[in-house]
């Protein structure tokens, strides 16, 4: 591509040096003409590649291959499953459950969603695990819910 460029260049650099040096006459309209066909098939000479696709071949096999950086991805995984639980501990204290004692289990394939929740719920009575129950399905968008 670059060399294409660059050809590009210097053949529009070539013509605005005939056409300076060039002299008025006769022959002036030729040599033009034959300099305006160079420059077309120099403009047109990738043409050929692309149709074939040995410019794009050509183009991948110099990129390197996009590898996920492990580390990278546990720590960004690990902050978003963070925030997460933050924002459920929140919502939690905010309905009245401060003592609420809890693990979270997140889907493998999506780090920000929870799968499951299992509550300590022995000091729990029927009534208020239904409510709990409830309460975590809509804050969570329907994670199971599981006693101790």
């Amino acid at each position: 591509m670059s060399g294409w460029l660059i050809g590009i260049v210097g053949v529009v650099s070539l013509g605005v040096l005939i056409e300076v040096l060039l002299p008025e006459g006769e022959n002036s309209k030729y040599i033009r003409g034959i300099f305006s066909i160079i420059v077309i098939f120099v403009i047109i000479s990738p043409l050929p590649k692309l149709a074939k696709g040995d410019y794009v071949k050509g183009f991948t096999s110099q990129t390197q291959e996009i590898a996920i950086d492990g580390e990278y991805y546990k720590s960004v995984k690990e902050d978003i499953q963070t925030r997460v639980e933050d924002n459920l501990r929140q919502k939690l204290e905010k309905a009245g459950y401060n003592d609420l004692s809890y693990n979270i289990q997140f889907d493998e394939d999506y780090v920000y969603i929870i799968d499951k929740i299992t509550v300590d719920g022995k000091d729990i009575d029927d009534k208020q695990w239904q409510e709990l129950v409830e309460f975590l399905h809509n804050v969570t968008g329907g994670a199971k819910v599981e006693r101790e």
